[in-house]
């Protein structure tokens, strides 16, 4: 192993790391050029499809290469950074919030509102922010193809030619070829004038070949069973990869590399009020994990993603959840244009390397794929909807007894409340049109006398209106118009007891009314065989026969709303029954008629069924399916993307680039059977390209094609093509195998060469394109995270559930692909170690070295919660208190390998020289929520957050928690409640009397939401400053506060109103001059503090040292 050896790290952090002591680290600052060499595909998806369309059809006429107003263009990066002659950039990257072009399109700049003829709208604006907020992703546009060449590119680019049946080249030295991979390594090898290393001892080759197949280090036992092994390396190795292969975790491991690409969360993203998480995206999840075990044929795997429903499935069939591939996206507040978006996306990208999204609003800039079959594709998904309920799928273990009986009770009485809720609020509403009927009527006539045409309803508008001079909900005013005409019509043409008189009468012309209106009712009250109800007879003669329409009306109303027991009343009461009557309302329309408070209310008794739903353990599974509408969708193209602008009708059917001219339109449905099928066959050139070089990517660290999500001719060349087409028609003839592709492979000498560095080779081909070596690379997070549990002994090797805790949780045991995945909240732990994109289909993971991923595994309680477990497992298992004995088992559980003499010396050193931990002062902080009574101006309440998570103090162990939902205080910031009742607090109590500065920085990184209010709380001066953030920062800065010891001053921060996208970042820092003049410092993040725990000991100490060292954390 060349990498820093133990001994190394132990030597330079003896006296700090493993004294205790935090290290604190800072980046280095930005430089002035602050482009990325490569942008996050994300953010280029985003410009893409939200940003250049935007200033392709509002900017650039002005701002472009012909016409430059102000010398300002906006059609490039550069040029916007470099700005116009007179106002300088119009972007700037460390002020977003401050650009010039965010001020001018948000009119906030005197005498400059762009664009010129109107203000864009706000969430066109909204991505503006955000772009800029992002740096300006913009991809390299220097050569952007001619229409032409882009026509030519279905002829001439290498992706879209069939697949070569190419055989394995010769080669200098025939002995090394084992595989017909290493045909194809070597031949490009020796092109190059290169040779291969030699291959890797056994211990690094099982270890790696561990790590890549099933994402856990090998145990000692089977180590030292592999070196034991006499037979020849390839036959001994063959064993070693047909153990991994049939192993449960082999799913575990391959199943996440698939997740990344499915762009798999178990929350939904921002969705306002509703629910956020997917109750069962986990049956996804576990699917994906159980075929991968399965090796079920890759052109099976993806007709069960995309038509699972349509393959004649039994009801129940567990298979029925791989439509969680299109179903577990973002769904961007349910825009259903978005949702479907996002699905063509993930097809495209994730199965065929095709940015098919791109053609959403233009033709596609660089590959032959027009809008028009965008918007094929788009009436393929919009001709598929998702059924309510889910269907339940059956458990291939047994998961019923009283988990399943205390959940169906706590279900049956949830929904029985959501139902009474629902019933008592038709019923109110269904007694307030009775009891205002007379409200309801005026509205009415006053509508009819607004001038709309005969025939016509009212407009909307003339509706609110009407109904806000009434005091009437308007939708309720407007459901009652459609009942009483229902019910004019149904008894216009035939006698009807109560009805009879409105329509005689409403029938007499205004200006005759008095003069007419007695003797059509005498006519109505003397004819026997006709009778008229008796309490509308009684309105119709007493005090005598109304002058007016109107007076009618009125005495109509008012004795229908009545509830006198009288003659004729049931007859009355018939018509406000709640089911059956003139006036019912269906339950489902009901909540389209609640008010503002109403709707909240309901919100939140449909969220607890859906919260049980996700978190019981007793909830049966269900498969997050989609199934055919009734009525395919013909799609029509969205000019420039808007679903206002509607162009010419498309048929649903597969990309012409793929199929020719001479395509026919799908038939069986929506056509989503028809598209996999397409997308599966051997024929097309892409499918079986995009996944091999997938596969080969995560054995290499290096895919063939440097872009796995893109094989349009803006993406890489591949670095050996003959290799990728061998490697696609060998998928296809081994039955689209997963594992024998991986068998093929890891057979190669290719794969078990060596890492190690020669620098005759560096010098010719520096990026080891040509793989004249095996590459070295960093554990990803989970198998960093899942090595340090295996190794500690606590790893609890369950397959599939309910998504688990954070983690960075202490207490967690799971493997991490088990870890809530929150869209919204995504834990910091997983951005900390370049985790994949969740909002769009991720090709490949970064792989950045920032010191906070140092932080973290010199920090973290769930590291050191490992060192801990570790140093006992070892101490037991060494059998004898000699601290060699103890050295020798940790370096075999953690390196498969004895110390050496340094090692060992140093380690012994370490050991009996390793002082106790200091004692630290005692924190004044204190971690809690409550409610800020804002006419007082005062905390009215302070209750300390009682779980420590392991990096935040929390409601509970569950997160969201039922009651705290995503409330949490973190070392640097933290997320408030949903209510007032629930605002974060940070609260300092003053150790001795002085005066206090406070100085701090409040931040709100997200454009949506509403923002979040911020405030500093004095136990004896009040309120101290208050600040409100949205997308932006500020500074917070109070000074000349006196306090005595015992006061408390308390950093609140609440959400405003709307419960989403809340987190901030606030960590302040409290200065106290004391009378006599020093100055004591406290901050906020250093003296973050969890759980109290036992100091640890010099062997977890040691432990934990050695869990950091590259030789655990790479893959040699």
């Amino acid at each position: 192993m060349i990498p820093i050896r133990p001994h190394s790290l132990i030597v330079g952090l003896a006296t700090s790391l493993l004294g205790g002591l935090s290290l604190l680290m800072s980046p280095a600052p930005a430089s002035g050029d602050d482009r990325p060499d490569t942008w996050p595909p994300e953010s280029l998806d985003f410009f893409e499809a939200r940003i250049r369309p935007v200033l392709a059809e509002r900017c650039v006429s002005c701002h472009g290469d012909r016409k430059q107003n102000s010398g300002l263009r906006l059609d490039s990066r550069e040029a916007i950074l470099q700005g116009g002659q007179i106002e300088g950039p119009a972007a700037f990257l460390d002020d977003p919030a401050g650009s010039p072009l965010l001020l001018a399109v948000r009119h906030e700049l005197d005498g400059l509102t762009m664009p010129p003829d109107g203000k864009l709208p706000d969430p066109v604006i909204a991505d503006l922010e955000r772009w800029v907020a992002l740096g300006l992703p913009w991809p390299d546009d220097a050569t952007i193809p001619t229409p032409e060449g882009i026509a030519d590119a279905s002829e001439t680019h290498w992706a879209f030619q069939p697949v070569s049946d190419p055989t394995p080249p010769e080669v200098s030295d025939p002995s090394w070829v084992v595989s017909p991979v290493d045909a194809f390594i070597l031949n490009r090898l020796d092109k190059a004038g290169l040779r291969p290393s030699p291959p890797a001892d056994r211990r690094t080759l099982i270890r790696r070949a561990s790590f890549d197949l099933i994402g856990l280090p090998p145990s000692p036992e089977e180590i030292d069973a592999f070196l034991a092994d006499p037979r020849p390396d390839d036959q001994a190795f063959a064993d070693v990869v047909e153990r991994l292969l049939a192993s449960p975790h082999y799913g575990e491991r391959w199943g996440r590399h698939w997740l990344d690409v499915a762009r798999y969360a178990d929350t939904k993203g921002y969705v306002f009020t509703e629910e956020r998480r997917y109750p069962y995206a986990y049956t996804y999840r576990d699917y994906v994990v159980r075929s991968f075990n399965e090796d079920k044929p890759f052109d099976r795997f993806i007709l069960e993603q995309l038509a699972a429903d349509k393959l004649g499935l039994p009801d129940d069939d567990p298979d029925l959840a791989a439509m969680g591939f299109l179903t577990v996206g973002q769904r961007f507040l349910n825009s259903k244009n978005d949702i479907i978006d996002d699905r063509i996306d993930v097809v495209g990208r994730g199965l065929m390397g095709l940015t098919i999204s791109c053609a959403r609003c233009h033709d596609h800039k660089y590959d032959p794929i027009p809008t028009a079959d965008y918007y094929s594709l788009y009436g393929v998904f919009d001709s598929s909807t998702e059924p309510d309920p889910l269907p339940v799928i059956a458990e291939l273990d047994d998961a019923g007894g009283p988990e399943r009986e205390d959940f169906l009770r706590q279900l049956q009485e949830r929904k029985d409340a959501l139902a009474e809720f629902e019933r008592s609020k038709r019923d109110e509403i269904i007694q307030d049109i009775r009891a205002r009927l007379s409200v309801y009527l005026d509205g009415m006539l006053a509508l009819n006398s607004s001038g709309a045409p005969d025939g016509e309803r009212p407009g909307r508008d003339a509706v609110d209106n009407v109904a806000r001079e009434r005091d009437l909900a308007p939708r309720r005013l407007s459901t009652f118009l459609t009942k009483w005409e229902d019910l004019q019509s149904r008894t216009k043409d035939e006698h009807d007891s109560i009805l009879a008189p409105w329509h005689a009468l409403s029938a007499i012309p205004a200006d005759r009314f008095a003069e007419q209106a007695p003797g059509v009712i005498d006519d109505l009250l003397g004819n026997p065989e006709r009778p008229i109800n008796p309490i509308v007879a009684r309105a119709l003669r007493e005090p005598g026969p109304p002058s007016t329409f109107a007076e009618f009306v009125g005495r109509f109303a008012s004795a229908l709303s009545s509830k006198e027991d009288e003659e004729g009343r049931a007859e009355v009461e018939a018509l406000f029954v709640p089911e059956g009557g003139p006036f019912s309302i269906p339950i489902a329309e009901v909540t389209r008629l609640l008010e503002r408070d109403e709707r909240n209310q309901h919100t939140e008794l449909s969220r607890k069924i859906d919260e049980l739903q996700a978190n019981h353990p007793g909830a049966p599974p269900r498969a997050m399916v989609m199934v055919d509408s009734e009525r395919p969708s013909e799609p029509v193209i969205f000019l420039r993307g808007n679903p206002g602008n509607r162009g010419p009708q498309v048929p649903r059917q597969f990309l012409e680039l793929l199929e020719g001219k001479d395509r026919t339109p799908f038939t069986d449905g929506s056509g989503r059977l028809e598209l996999a099928r397409k997308i599966a066959d051997p024929e097309n050139p892409l499918t079986a390209r995009v996944m091999v070089n997938r596969v080969w990517m995560h054995l290499f660290d290096r895919p063939i094609v440097g872009t796995p999500s893109d094989f349009g001719t803006r993406g890489d060349a591949p670095t050996h093509p003959e290799l990728l087409d061998y490697l696609a028609r060998r998928f296809v003839r081994d039955g689209w195998s997963i594992k024998a592709i991986h068998r093929l492979i890891l057979s190669s000498n290719a794969y078990r060469q060596a890492s190690v560095d020669r620098p005759e080779a560096a010098a010719i081909d520096p990026e080891n394109l040509l793989l004249w070596r095996q590459n070295r690379r960093r554990l990803e997070l989970e198998p960093m995270r899942d090595a340090m549990l295996a190794v500690a002994g606590r790893l609890d090797s369950r397959l599939g559930g309910r998504p688990q805790s954070s983690p960075s949780d202490p207490d967690g045991d799971r493997r991490t692909l088990y870890s809530m995945i929150d869209r919204t909240f995504l834990d910091g732990v997983y951005r900390t170690f370049d985790f994949g994109s969740v909002e769009v289909s991720n090709p490949a993971r970064p792989s950045t070295i920032v010191p906070q991923q140092a932080l973290f595994l010199m920090n973290s309680p769930f590291v050191a919660r490992q060192a801990r477990e570790l140093a006992s497992r070892v101490t037991e298992q060494a059998g004898s208190d000699d601290p060699s004995a103890f050295v020798g088992r940790l370096y075999h559980l953690l390196f498969g390998r004895a110390p050496d003499t340094e090692e060992l010396a140093l380690a012994l050193a370490f050991l009996s020289s390793a002082a106790e931990p200091s004692t630290s002062r005692s924190s004044p902080w204190r971690y809690g929520f409550g409610i800020f009574d804002e006419q007082e101006g005062r905390v009215a309440s302070f209750q300390e957050l009682p779980y420590w998570s392991g990096d935040s103090w929390r409601f509970g162990t569950e997160y969201p928690h039922p009651e705290g939902r995503y409330l949490r205080l973190s070392a640097g910031g933290g997320h408030p409640g949903d209510d007032p009742r629930h605002a974060a607090i940070r609260r300092w109590v003053a150790p001795s009397d002085g005066i206090v500065r406070i100085r701090g920085r409040l931040s709100h990184d997200s454009d949506k939401g509403d923002g979040i209010r911020a405030r500093v709380v004095s136990s004896q001066s009040g309120l101290l400053g208050e600040w409100t953030v949205k997308g932006s920062r500020t500074r917070t800065q109070v000074d000349g506060i006196p306090v005595r010891v015992g006061d408390t001053i308390d950093f609140i921060v609440d959400c405003i109103g709307g419960p989403a996208f809340d987190s901030f970042e606030w960590a302040p820092t409290v200065l106290l001059a004391s009378p006599g003049g020093d100055i004591a410092r406290w901050d906020a993040t250093s003296d973050f503090t969890g759980s109290a725990s036992p100091p640890p000991t010099p062997e977890e100490r040691y432990a934990h040292a050695l869990l950091m060292t590259n030789e655990f954390l790479f893959i040699d």
